[in-house]
C-alpha cells in the first residue's frame, strides 16, 4: 500500500463514522466537481447537464433527477463523446479499459489514478472490518484483472506474472494448473470470480495459508458460497464492483453489503420501496473523470436494506445484488475451462448490444446475439471462427435474436455463459 492509498484508507475509516447528513453533503460537493468537469470537457454532457446549473451558474443538487439516466446501451452508442478531452492533473495517469459488464454490452472507458487508489483503499477497509491488515502476497485471477483493465490476452501470448506483492494466476491454464500455481505463490489474499474459485476446489486446491478470499465480478449464489466455505474456513468477502466504476458495495461483517459511499453515488429507491423487490442500480462514480458516467445504469439490480450498521452509520446497506452469472464450460474429460471470449473482437466483427454463449454439448456451442443490424454471412463465419478458437470445438451456431431473457428485475441473474452439459 503506497502513501496515497494509506492516507485514503485512514480517511475512509473516519468518513464511515459520519452521520447521513454529513456524508450526503460531502457527496454533493464531489458531484458538483464532477459535473462541472463533465459539462466543460466531455461533449456528451455539454447540454445534458444544463438542468443542474441555474442562475449565476449555481449547482442545484435538487435538480439531480432532471438529468436522464444513462443506460449501458446509450453509453456504448456515445462512447466517443463520453471521453473527456482533458482531466485534472491529480487524476492522471489514465488507464484504458473495456468491459462487457452485466448486460453483455461492451463499453470502453478510461480509469483515473484516483479511482484506482480509492478501489485499493476500499478493499483495505473491508479487511480492517475483519481485523485484518495488509495481506501479502496476493494472488489475483487474471480473468479479474483482464475484466478490470480491459486487457484481453490470447492463448500463447506473453503476459505479466507479478506486480509488486501481486501475482497473477493465468486463467488460460486448466484449473489444476492454476491450483498448482497458487500453491507456489502461497498467497494470504486471493481475489477471483466465485466460479473460478469453485474450479480450483474441484482441482483439489484447499486454500492453505490463505487468510481472505475476495469474490467479485459476478453474483455469488448461496450455494456457491457454501461450497467455497466448506473448504476454506477463513474470511470470504463479496465485492460488488464494476470495471468502469470501481467498488460499489462490499460485504460487511454482518454479511450485508456496505455501500462505498466515498467512491460512488448510489441512488436510493423511491420512498416506500419494497425490501423484497430488486431495484435498478443507478450510480455516479465520483472519480470517473476520464469517462464520466453520470446517473449510469450498469444493468444490475439490488435489494436495499433499511438501515446502516451502527458501527458505520455513514454507509447505507444492500441485502444482496442481483447481477450476472458466469459459468465454466466442460470438456469430455470432465475438466472445466474459462470461455475467454473477446468482447472487443466480437464487436469489431458485428456490432451488437447483448450476447450469450451456450454450451449445448461437449462439441456444440450456440452464440446468441442482439445485433445492431442483421449480420452478413462473412460476419457470421468470423464469429464462428472466433468462438471455435476460444472453445476448441467445431460445431458453432450463431443465432440473431431480438432479445435475451434477463430476469434480474425479479431477483434472478443474467447469464453471459450457460453450460448445459450435465
Amino acid at each position: 500500500m503506497d502513501q496515497q492509498t494509506r492516507q485514503t484508507f485512514i480517511t475512509l475509516m473516519q468518513t464511515q463514522l459520519w452521520d447521513r447528513a454529513a456524508i450526503a453533503a460531502y457527496q454533493a460537493q464531489l458531484l458538483e466537481r464532477l459535473c462541472r468537469h463533465a459539462r466543460d470537457h466531455v461533449p456528451f454532457y455539454r447540454d445534458r447537464l444544463k438542468p443542474l446549473f441555474g442562475k449565476d451558474d449555481v449547482f442545484d443538487i435538487n435538480s439531480w433527477k432532471s438529468v436522464p439516466v444513462l443506460t449501458r446501451e446509450e453509453a456504448w452508442q456515445n462512447r466517443e463523446a463520453l471521453q473527456a478531452d482533458s482531466v485534472p492533473a491529480v487524476m492522471e495517469p489514465l488507464m484504458a479499459g473495456n468491459t462487457t459488464g452485466s448486460t453483455g454490452t461492451p463499453l470502453p472507458f478510461r480509469r483515473t489514478a484516483l479511482s484506482r487508489t480509492m478501489a485499493e483503499a476500499q478493499l483495505a477497509r473491508a479487511l480492517a472490518w475483519r481485523k485484518l491488515g495488509v495481506l501479502n502476497p496476493i494472488a489475483i485471477s487474471k480473468a479479474v484483472t483482464g475484466d478490470a483493465a480491459g486487457r484481453e490476452y490470447q492463448p500463447g501470448e506473453s503476459i505479466p506474472i507479478t506486480d509488486g506483492p501481486v501475482t497473477y494466476v493465468d486463467f488460460f491454464l486448466p484449473p489444476a494448473g492454476q491450483a498448482a500455481h497458487l500453491r507456489q505463490i502461497a498467497p494470504r489474499l486471493i481475489i477471483t470470480y466465485p466460479h473460478v474459485a469453485l474450479s480450483w476446489i474441484e482441482a483439489g486446491y484447499a486454500f492453505g495459508g490463505v487468510h481472505a478470499v475476495v469474490l467479485t465480478g459476478e453474483a455469488c449464489t448461496p450455494e456457491t458460497r457454501a461450497r467455497i466455505a466448506a473448504v476454506f474456513p477463513g474470511h470470504i468477502v463479496e465485492l460488488y464492483s464494476a470495471s468502469e466504476a470501481g467498488p460499489i458495495a462490499v460485504e460487511g461483517p454482518d454479511s450485508l453489503f456496505n455501500v462505498c459511499e466515498e467512491n460512488v453515488f448510489l441512488e436510493s429507491p423511491a420512498s416506500g420501496f419494497s425490501q423484497q423487490r430488486p431495484q435498478p442500480v443507478i450510480i455516479t462514480p465520483f472519480y470517473g473523470y476520464g469517462t464520466p458516467l453520470i446517473r449510469y445504469a450498469p444493468g444490475d439490480y439490488a435489494i436495499f436494506a433499511r438501515a446502516p450498521d451502527k458501527a458505520t452509520p455513514a454507509l447505507r446497506r444492500l441485502d444482496r445484488i442481483v447481477g450476472r452469472v458466469r459459468n465454466m464450460f466442460r470438456r469430455r474429460d470432465g475438466t472445466a475451462f474459462w470461455p475467454n471470449l473477446s468482447g472487443v473482437k466480437m464487436m469489431a466483427i458485428a456490432p451488437h448490444t447483448h450476447r450469450q454463449l451456450i454450451q449445448e454439448d461437449y462439441d456444440r456451442f450456440v452464440m446468441r446475439a442482439v445485433f445492431d443490424t442483421p449480420p452478413a454471412p462473412e460476419q457470421v463465419e468470423a464469429i464462428r471462427r472466433h468462438v471455435a478458437e476460444v472453445v476448441g470445438a467445431g460445431d458453432i451456431a450463431v443465432e440473431a435474436v431480438d432479445r435475451i431473457d434477463d430476469g434480474r428485475g425479479t431477483g434472478k441473474a443474467y447469464e453471459n455463459f450457460i453450460c448445459r452439459v450435465a
